[in-house]
């Protein structure tokens, strides 16, 4: 069809008749009209048939040469999606697409170790020292194929909406705020006080999102020092247990209230790792956010809160103080209200056995653990904000090898609080479940953990 105007042919306009004309004229003007309309009717149906020729005739885009995906993965694709699921919600929640398809080095740095968070080179191969130890040996020949990073993303993704969407029912009951807060999706969670309080914003107008709220401490009372973060085990010890053992094992003795079906089961999961703590964290932040979706950028399109960022810096704290007394005594609690008994860690039989060098640095930094704070109900009630770095900005260049931004820590108000956990104490967690479905699970030294005792149901204030 020409682009010049002047090769198409507009139809006559019907003159209108005057005010005072007769019925017949008007007559002849309303069948003027109705023809002028069935010509416009016609040549619409003219040019459709016409755009549909040319639709039909346009050339079509070659197809990529190898766009099939390789036949070991094809072999291979169940195993990767149920270990993919397992490995976004325990270990890495924003694995990035580049470092999913690079090789193990020859001697990586242990995933557990302290050192993991040193260097940058240290991070890489401490990420792919537990991406590999995450799918079973028969998976790792095609581990660096595109393909494997794309299908371990999906199935991330899709895991992650599958469990926000099973906890929205029930986070009402959780939080202990109507139902209605979380069950709706559109519900403007930004004007619920209560809600705001939780995450530490004091502004309506201009809100700012902090790196550590309140509700990640016991009775919400804020510590720069970080030394009692986490405190409020109850509210992720419930989250986990309902993603880990489902929905109806909150309401029963039993901690695998869901069968055979619960991700539990599925993936042979016995104990929490600092990998799903910090999962179960995000999702809490996200939960109370005034986000209606979990972007896969990692950013809050609505607040604007860097989910990525939060989840790096909240596995760096777990990490470092993994065997810490306090953080040892909150994972015993979890452990014990997830999976019905107070779980010892265990340790791949590949990996050296740092328990020696652990007990050492415990001896010589001797931390103190404040046991009322530990054992006290956590409680989820509306306090001050506490003066953490914002987190309410654009995720920034990506400054770690998978991707995940390192904290600025001289924006931080005060004092540091992540260098006070570097100088703290660093030591590594031993526990992983090597393998999920398929895979094998190596075991190592049982060790005593504090006693577990029932979790308190969480509260909030009424005013």
């Amino acid at each position: 069809m020409s682009d010049n105007n002047s090769d198409w042919d507009a139809p006559d306009v019907a003159s209108i008749p005057e005010p005072g004309a007769s019925k017949g004229e008007l007559l002849d003007a309303l069948k003027t009209l109705q023809i002028d309309i069935q010509k416009l009717r016609e040549e619409n149906r003219a040019l459709k048939e016409e755009n549909r020729v040319l639709l039909a005739e346009k050339p079509k885009r070659k197809r990529k040469v190898n766009a099939e995906p390789p036949e070991e993965l094809i072999a291979h694709e169940t195993a990767i999606v149920i270990n993919a699921r397992k490995y976004g919600m325990m270990m890495e929640m924003f694995p990035s697409k580049d470092s999913l398809n690079k090789l193990l080095p020859s001697s990586p740095t242990p995933f557990d170790s302290a050192d993991r968070y040193k260097t940058a080179l240290t991070q890489e191969s401490a990420f792919l020292d537990e991406l590999y130890h995450s799918f079973p040996e028969r998976v790792h020949i095609v581990m660096e194929s595109s393909y494997f990073a794309e299908l371990v993303l999906k199935s991330i993704m899709d895991a992650r909406s599958s469990e926000i969407k099973k906890l929205q029912n029930i986070a009402g009951n959780i939080f202990e705020l109507p139902s209605k807060y979380f069950t709706d999706i559109s519900y403007d969670r930004a004007s619920v006080p209560e809600i705001q309080k939780l995450l530490g914003v004091t502004s309506a107008t201009n809100p700012t999102y902090t790196t550590f709220p309140l509700v990640l401490f016991p009775n919400l009372i804020e510590d720069k020092s970080l030394k009692t973060v986490f405190g409020n085990w109850a509210l992720l010890a419930q989250i986990l247990k309902a993603a880990l053992c489902g929905v109806t094992s909150l309401h029963q003795g039993s901690s695998h209230g869901g069968g055979a079906h619960t991700n539990s089961q599925k993936w042979d999961i016995h104990q929490v790792t600092p990998g799903s703590m910090a999962w179960a964290a995000v999702i809490t932040i996200f939960f109370l956010s005034p986000d209606t979706e979990f972007s896969g950028s990692g950013v809050g399109k609505k607040s604007n809160i860097n989910y990525k960022e939060l989840f790096y810096n909240y596995k760096r704290v777990l990490v470092t103080k993994w065997k810490s007394k306090r953080i040892e005594e909150i994972v015993a609690k979890i452990n014990n209200y997830v999976f019905g008994a107070a779980r010892t860690s265990t340790i791949d039989t590949n990996h050296e056995d740092h328990t020696d060098a652990i007990n050492r640095a415990m001896a010589a930094l001797d931390i103190d653990t404040d046991d009322e704070l530990v054992d006290a109900a956590p409680v989820i009630v509306a306090a001050a904000a506490p003066p953490f770095e914002s987190i309410s900005q654009p995720i920034a260049a990506a400054a770690t090898p998978h991707a995940i931004p390192q904290p600025d820590v001289e924006s931080i108000s005060g004092t540091s609080a992540l260098s006070n956990i570097d100088e703290d104490i660093a030591v590594p967690y031993n526990e992983v479940e090597s393998q999920a479905a398929g895979g094998g699970r190596g075991r190592g030294r049982k060790k005593k953990t504090a006693a577990g005792t029932a979790v308190p149901r969480a509260t909030r204030s009424r005013k």
